[in-house]
């Protein structure tokens, strides 16, 4: 009985409310599909959009520039305006073949969500330790410049005083700036480079 209690039905289900999954579920809307479930398991919408408080965003598709966040924020009144739903702090744990979509959340525990099609939007996940050939085996005090930017600009905290950024990309870089205004020092960026001969 309870299982019958907790089973949704759903023409589409997102799985992640970053701006892949926002993005999705307001084109299916325009394009005429009326339920649309989406599942994030953040307790907030916009995904990686949140950490990322420079500007650049927008250009092409507001035609102005915005920080992350307030790209997200610009998708995610979209998708409320459209009636879309959604669940937040919602943990997808398995889909199976015939498109059954099981999810856990504290508030409602084990959903069972019947879609006639399933979108996966969950973004992306940076490298392990291993996979960006940093050695040891207790690395603390040692981050992607992925975490280290949620840790200060969503957390709230400074990972160290003292930093050496490993690579050039554009987050280590906006991470090299962001760190020097906290008050921290970065010490050195070391950039990978190709050795003739």
């Amino acid at each position: 009985m309870d299982e019958e209690k907790n089973m949704l039905n759903f023409d589409i289900v997102i799985v992640g409310g970053g701006p892949a999954g926002l993005a999705a579920a307001i084109a299916a809307k325009e394009h005429g599909v009326e339920s649309i479930l989406v599942l994030e398991r953040d307790q907030e919408l916009g995904g990686i959009l949140n950490q990322c408080i420079h500007n650049g965003f927008g250009l092409h598709t507001f035609q102005e520039e915005l920080t992350g966040p307030e790209y997200a924020a610009r998708f995610i009144d979209r998708l409320q305006k459209a009636g879309i739903l959604y669940k937040l702090n919602t943990m997808v744990m398995d889909i199976s073949t015939e498109k059954m979509v099981t999810a856990m959340n504290r508030e409602e525990g084990i959903l069972q969500i019947q879609a006639k099609a399933v979108i996966l939007a969950m973004g992306c996940r940076e490298r392990s330790r291993g996979a960006l050939n940093i050695p040891g085996f207790r690395p603390a005090g040692i981050y992607s410049a992925g975490t280290a930017q949620r840790l200060v600009n969503m957390e709230g905290y400074l990972p160290g005083r003292q930093a050496v950024i490993l690579g050039s990309g554009d987050i280590g870089l906006i991470m090299a700036r962001r760190m020097t205004l906290e008050g921290a020092k970065v010490r050195a960026e070391k950039k990978y480079c190709a050795v003739p001969g």
